[in-house]
């Protein structure tokens, strides 16, 4: 079956932090009543990055993800991406309402980002989906901090 994931991009912090900075920037000017440059310039950076921030949130948003999980088969695609059951060493859960799940693939020091991902489903299908393939292709599930009743093996 394939499951719609969430994207977490962070870009509302982003977003959040650069109108911030241009509030006090702006309250500065305002304060010393003098013209600076500086300021000008870090302003044109901050809006730039805002716009930055923007589009790479248009795009998380207007794109659409998704994991594709058949419990007869050894392979789990991401993002359109094949992923072996072999390949992969362990599947990371962490979260409590939404659980998050990232693979580490065997020789990797770390997760890949790319396969870190949250279900979008408020029943819980793809959780169970994944962990219950988990099982048949005897890959370790690696259970991180408080879990969701729904996260169970």
């Amino acid at each position: 079956m394939n499951y719609q994931i969430k994207y977490a991009t962070r870009m509302k912090e982003v977003i959040f932090v650069s109108l911030v900075f241009s509030i006090i920037m702006f309250q500065i000017g305002v304060w010393s009543q003098q013209s600076f440059p500086v300021l000008f310039y870090a302003q044109m950076a901050v809006n730039v990055i805002m716009v930055i921030a923007l589009i790479v949130e248009l795009y998380a948003r207007m794109v659409r993800r998704g994991v594709e999980i058949q419990s007869d088969s050894n392979v789990i695609r991401i993002h359109g991406e094949i992923i072996k059951a072999e390949d992969i060493e362990v599947i990371r859960v962490s979260g409590c309402r939404s659980a998050a799940f990232s693979f580490k693939l065997k020789g990797k020091k770390s997760p890949w980002v790319r396969s870190t991902f949250k279900f979008m489903d408020a029943n819980c299908e793809g959780i169970r989906e994944i962990l219950k393939w988990a099982e048949s292709h005897n890959i370790e599930v690696l259970k991180i901090g408080p879990q969701s009743q729904m996260v169970t093996v």
